[in-house]
């Protein structure tokens, strides 16, 4: 089995022509050569958004769960019902997120891409943690009742067949590593990068936020889980860094995946990927939301899904699949914010309210945070 060298004294990591990604764009194509150079990044977005990402450090540990505070015996026993699926469902995407991403992080080859690479790594980690405290702190860390709710990622039917199905394609690029990425033909490495990093964007930019709306319908409804909001509110400003890292490393390498694969193909397993998420999203929470009275109808949930879907196509410059173009939830996202922008228009909450800019040294380009176009 052949290796990929760790550290190449042949390499050089200024050249213009050098792919994000290791072994993408040919043995004769310019490498780099292992080191972290970030002085002079090929890419600067992408190490613009790793410090703006640092400076929103926060620690799941500082938001402590209480469950008579969260008020959360007031909801009805569906209620609580569809909350522990949902929370089941959120834990088990940070979960594989930590092991996904480690993959992914192999493959950079830029030094901008290996830094996101880990800044990204450490992120998902800390709203894995940020999840398990939700479950205990709501369960009274009761362990039984807390183990329960965790496994129903794999218990419950239309759940496991969900969590499956995003755990596969992630699991391509898994496999690749057991063969050896210079033992497949280019044009394989090139199918199994645009369909991994098309999951990551699906999960990242679609998957996420249903889950998300649901969590925030309970305070919007009933005012209840004001700790565990504040905990969705800090996750769900980071994910909206990773939607659009993620939708700028899918453009950059276009250009490098286009030497394998038609654009075409591309644009085909960007959008069936993304079909592929909402069609299971869909099936899951009418699952989950059969016969009972949560609130939002299944209606809503399909609109919802399908707006952030087009949305998010377009960001990574395909066509919409669905043409839906109105958001059922607006007044929920105007009041909770996070949707498109990292500024809170309806609370007027600056992104950087209570995070320190002052130990930064070298300037951020502030456009990359709302710069829809990439």
């Amino acid at each position: 089995m052949k290796r990929e060298e760790l550290f190449n004294p042949k390499g050089y990591d200024f050249d213009e022509r050098l792919c994000p990604v290791r072994f993408l764009a040919g043995e004769d194509a310019p490498q780099a050569t292992g080191l972290i150079t970030i002085f002079s990044p090929l890419h600067p977005a992408i190490y613009d958004f790793v410090k703006l990402q640092k400076q929103r450090l926060w620690k799941a540990d500082e938001y402590p769960i209480d469950r008579t505070k969260e008020r959360f015996d007031e909801l009805s026993e569906q209620d609580r019902r569809v909350f522990e699926y949902i929370l089941s469902f959120l834990a088990f995407l940070d979960s594989v997120q930590v092991s996904n991403l480690a993959d992914i992080s192999v493959v950079y080859q830029l030094g901008e891409y290996r830094l996101w690479g880990a800044t990204h790594s450490y992120f998902e980690a800390e709203h894995a943690i940020a999840y398990s405290n939700i479950l205990y702190g709501l369960f009274n860390g009761d362990f039984n009742e807390v183990k329960r709710i965790f496994y129903l990622a794999k218990d419950f039917p239309e759940l496991r067949r969900r969590n499956e199905l995003i755990a596969k394609e992630y699991q391509r690029l898994f496999d690749l590593f057991q063969i050896g990425v210079l033992n497949v033909p280019p044009a394989e490495y090139a199918e199994i990068l645009t369909r991994v990093f098309s999951a990551t964007y699906a999960m990242e930019a679609v998957t996420f936020y249903m889950g998300f709306k649901a969590i925030e319908f309970y305070q919007y409804k009933y005012g209840v889980l004001p700790m565990t909001n504040k905990v969705i509110s800090e996750i769900k400003a980071d994910e909206l860094f990773h939607v659009k890292v993620m939708a700028s490393i899918i453009k950059n390498l276009r250009p490098f995946l286009e030497k394998y694969l038609s654009p075409e193909t591309i644009d085909e397993i960007i959008l069936s990927t993304i079909h592929s998420f909402v069609e299971a999203d869909l099936q899951f929470y009418q699952a989950v939301l059969a016969d009972n009275s949560f609130g939002i109808s299944q209606r809503q949930i399909e609109e919802y899904i399908k707006f952030l879907a087009d949305k998010r196509a377009k960001l990574v410059g395909v066509s919409p699949l669905y043409g839906v173009t109105s958001n059922p939830f607006d007044a929920i996202d105007r009041l909770y914010g996070f949707l498109d922008s990292h500024n809170n228009s309806a609370k007027k909450e600056a992104f950087f309210e209570t995070k320190s800019s002052a130990y930064v040294s070298t300037p951020i380009n502030m456009d990359v945070l709302e710069n829809e176009s990439l």
